[in-house]
């Protein structure tokens, strides 16, 4: 980088793709992130710098792109709302296999939507109702809901406490869980970046499953509930089944989910 003095302003002439890639090798961004920031900034160098920048404090991909994309269909999101991961695309299956038809279903922790709306664009028979302690990410949803033209009706509500809506036919949930020792270095760089309501305590690995499923249990709902579980083990899973009726533990390699009534 070259600098020089004109009228007494330091003009400053450097290539700013070098620099950003340069940035990006220094602080050890895989060649796949590498390579998707390259696409995502095309020609310009500019914008390729900013977001070299912004993987150097750790932005996920999914931020710099700003969308996630699940069922063949892309979800706008951002910093207002965990990223969806490929995961839940069993449970998803699930749920569409078991959801009756004309049923209704209640989506817990939806984020930016993606989970309802892909189920009401599969099965435009259901009726899906979707809720998120956060009103950053319903914003996000209801956007999302919008452009996928689909009419979900969203809640602002702790857990199912403060939804309005009568028993529906199942329960659907991808709710955060973990402890820091159970995560990738790749997923313990990115949660700082996340919403911190959407980051599970890491000193109770299943409390959010375990408020939820007191929450329908306090509605008096014995709705089928799908619970995703991604690599839990069973055995850590016992505190969210103690209290429960019945229970179902499917699991396929790394990833997991629970079908239970509460």
């Amino acid at each position: 980088m070259n600098a020089k003095i004109e009228g007494g302003i330091i003009s400053q002439s450097y290539n700013k793709r070098e620099l950003a890639l340069s940035m990006l090798k220094k602080y050890k961004v895989s060649d796949t992130e590498i390579e998707e920031i390259i696409r995502l900034a095309g020609e310009d160098d500019a914008r390729l710098y900013r977001l070299a920048t912004r993987k150097r404090f750790g932005e996920p991909n999914a931020y710099l792109r700003g969308y996630a994309s699940f069922f063949g269909r892309e979800f706008h999101l951002d910093r207002r709302c965990y990223i969806p991961d490929d995961y839940a695309h069993e449970l998803a299956e699930r749920v569409l296999r078991d959801a009756p038809s004309g049923g209704r279903i209640m989506e817990v922790g939806t984020g930016c939507g993606w989970l309802s709306i892909s189920l009401k664009c599969e099965r435009p028979d259901l009726e899906i109702a979707a809720c998120d302690i956060d009103p950053n990410a319903l914003c996000l949803a209801r956007a999302n809901a919008k452009r996928h033209g689909v009419d979900i009706t969203f809640y602002e509500s702790f857990f199912v406490d403060d939804v309005t809506i009568p028993e529906p036919d199942c329960i659907v949930a991808n709710v955060p869980y973990g402890g820091d020792a159970d995560y990738s270095a790749c997923e313990l760089e990115e949660r700082p970046q996340m919403p911190p309501i959407a980051i599970c305590d890491s000193e109770d690995v299943v409390g959010p499953l375990v408020g939820l499923v007191a929450s329908i249990q306090n509605r008096r709902w014995r709705s089928p509930t799908y619970l995703e579980t991604g690599y839990l083990d069973r055995w850590r899973l016992d505190p969210v089944l103690s209290t429960c009726r019945r229970y179902e533990h499917v699991r396929n390699g790394d990833f997991g989910y629970l079908v239970i009534e509460p």
